[in-house]
């Protein structure tokens, strides 16, 4: 099925661009998608939480009162976890939250990311960004041409050094090469601004 996609060529001119987005796996991939965001969202947790068990609160090992007629409940030693300063039942300890997805299903994921963008005409193709020194006032104004307001992920085919410092004052803005583009970053930003390269790219890399 061809998609035809807003395409803004090099002399500024701004057109479509037609996309098969057959090439690209269906929405009923929906279950990857979700799995990929959680697997995303648990990286990014930082697992330092700590705190004291019994066995490691310093202190005496004795027991407080004798077993029998105090009138007050037994107690063991003052490290236990009812008692103030005392260690935590159960202490949480640093862990690592990650986990990891196959290979074909990060692949399969990405795919489905793409395929809903295309649905929703969300990509956009710039020609080639030909940035000869950083602007953040050119790309301001690249995003004005292309009618981008909210946040958005620049997609180069190769990292660019000019177009990274032009974008990266631009608030809601995300930057990625096509080589390391995940689902994730594809879902996260409103739009998705590919170069013609990096475009061809994922059509070659999905073809089949």
């Amino acid at each position: 099925m061809d998609v035809s996609i807003p395409s803004l060529s090099a002399s500024g001119e701004l057109g479509q661009r037609t996309v098969d987005s057959g090439k690209f796996r269906r929405r009923g991939k929906r279950v990857l998608l979700k799995e990929y965001v959680h697997m995303a969202e648990a990286r990014k947790r930082v697992g330092t939480h700590a705190a004291l068990s019994r066995g490691e609160v310093s202190g005496t090992t004795a027991k407080m009162y004798r077993q029998k007629g105090t009138g007050s409940a037994r107690k063991g030693n003052r490290k236990a976890a009812q008692l103030r300063g005392g260690g935590m039942a159960f202490a949480k300890k640093p862990r690592n939250y990650g986990w990891s997805m196959p290979k074909r299903a990060r692949r399969e994921a990405l795919a489905a990311a793409i395929r809903g963008k295309l649905d929703d005409g969300e990509i956009l193709v710039v020609e080639s960004f030909n940035f000869s020194a950083p602007s953040t006032k050119a790309f301001t104004e690249l995003l004005g041409r292309l009618g981008v307001e909210a946040s958005f992920l620049i997609v180069p085919a190769v990292h660019d050094d000019n177009l990274w410092k032009s974008c990266r004052n631009v608030p809601g803005h995300a930057y990625r090469v096509v080589a390391d583009l995940n689902a994730y970053e594809v879902l996260k930003q409103r739009r998705v601004i590919l170069d013609e390269a990096a475009l061809q790219a994922l059509e070659e890399r999905f073809n089949g």
